[in-house]
């Protein structure tokens, strides 16, 4: 995986200095610039192949060196920014590149690459360079245009269709913009072991009636208003999950299908999930911020914590609402391997944000390593224990220094999640 993400690396450096390449692609994609507060929202539309590279050169009018990039999505790529001021223009260069080579960074034909903050007055540009590089490492250098909106590419009146974008299946709509009383196709289609668990299409507060034309296509008809189309998939009874590591009857197995099917928790690669891998800090942290809905936040006030990490908004928004503390020297530790008396904190925190009840507590003197609970943690623990999330690792020890799999972070998110 190193390799791969060095490899795309190096690709995306070389092509810095090297003239366009002809196109090996099918499609001729754009790029969308959408502004909302300090933020601009970074969308490339038009994909029709896979991604595995990209870097993006934008020249803003107007000097801010300081400019920050936040990825969107937390787990599909590895990203980097650079931001360079000079003779009233910056240069805001943006790199990513795929976890794994198996698995692409665009899901369809839409990537979203997340937010750029300017930090000062600047002027957007309506070009820019971008590149993106195939599995093979092929580029498709090109010039393209941006616009403010998705609605480039559409000419007639009519209402724009928004989508969610699922978790172990695909959702796609045939127009993406219709005109009232125009027929609108929906097509869903799970990933293997799945199905549809429930697909929606709703205008203000009213569902829209979905025809099913079997084969997964339906068809609603287009009110006079904007329509959201929302699909969700679930582990179809019986299928497998794709980790070779978690075969059927492993000890864990239903959990890490509960947490995996909700998008808590991604394998490690295509066919792995590492049980016995560390879980740390901001992977906990992270999943508890996808819980939240991935709410918009300001920086984490952490030295250690890079704006352009794709952990730093979770834990931004963990911060500020009290469910994690850093450290005294100012560091947060994010890749630190989280112990389980962190993690009860943590869920502790987080439920009594929730408002749900965190009265319980058990009686841990009957563990011998009872008094090595970190006095942040003590409540935390009693509370964990009485709701059956961090139970004992024998019957007389506790391990609250001890460091949690990724195996035993998927039961216990688990039993979180279905009492929260």
């Amino acid at each position: 995986m190193r390799r791969m993400k060095a490899a795309l690396l190096a690709a995306l450096c070389l092509f810095w200095t090297l003239p366009a390449a002809a196109s090996a692609w099918d499609s001729e994609p754009r790029l969308v610039l959408q502004e909302e507060g300090d933020r601009v929202y970074l969308t490339v539309e038009g994909l029709e192949d896979q991604v595995y590279g990209l870097q993006l050169e934008l020249t803003l009018e107007g000097s801010c060196p300081d400019a920050a990039f936040t990825a969107e999505e937390l787990d599909a790529y590895v990203p980097d920014c650079r931001a360079e001021a000079e003779g009233g223009e910056t240069a805001v260069t943006i790199y990513m590149s795929a976890l794994t080579g198996e698995d692409p960074i665009n899901r369809g034909r839409r990537l979203y690459l997340g937010y750029l903050e300017p930090k000062s007055s600047c002027t957007l540009p309506d070009r820019a360079r971008l590149t993106l590089l195939d599995r093979d490492l092929r580029s498709y250098t090109e010039t393209v245009s941006i616009g403010s909106d998705f609605r480039d590419d559409y000419d007639g009146d009519g209402y724009r269709i928004y989508t969610n974008d699922p978790s172990h299946g695909t959702l796609r709509v045939r127009p993406s913009f219709a005109e009232e009383g125009e027929t609108v196709t929906v097509t869903v289609t799970p990933d293997s072991g799945y199905e549809l668990e429930e697909l929606t299409a709703s205008f203000g507060w009213r569902d829209l009636r979905l025809t099913d034309r079997g084969g997964g296509s339906y068809t609603f008809t287009m009110p006079d208003g904007e329509v959201d189309v929302e699909a969700s998939f679930r582990l179809r009874e019986g299928g497998a999950l794709p980790f070779t590591d978690i075969p059927e009857g492993f000890w864990c197995y239903d959990e890490v299908g509960y947490v995996y099917e909700r998008g808590l928790m991604n394998g490690t690669g295509p066919n792995s999930f590492s049980p016995n891998g560390s879980t740390t800090r901001s992977m906990i942290v992270a999943i508890l911020y996808r819980m939240e809905g991935s709410p918009a936040v300001g920086s984490a006030d952490f030295t250690d914590v890079s704006s352009g990490m794709y952990y730093a908004p979770a834990v931004a928004w963990a911060s500020a609402n009290g469910i994690v503390n850093g450290y005294s020297d100012g560091t947060f530790r994010p890749n630190a391997a989280i112990t389980r008396e962190q993690m009860a904190a943590f869920l502790y925190r987080y439920a009594r944000y929730k408002g749900s009840g965190v009265s319980q507590r058990a009686d841990l003197s009957a563990y011998t390593d009872a008094a090595g609970i970190a006095g942040y943690a003590v409540e935390a623990m009693a509370w964990a224990n009485a709701a059956g999330l961090v139970n004992g690792t024998s019957q007389t020890t506790l391990s609250p220094r001890g460091t949690a799999t990724r195996a035993q972070a998927a039961v216990i998110l688990t039993r979180f999640a279905r009492n929260l």
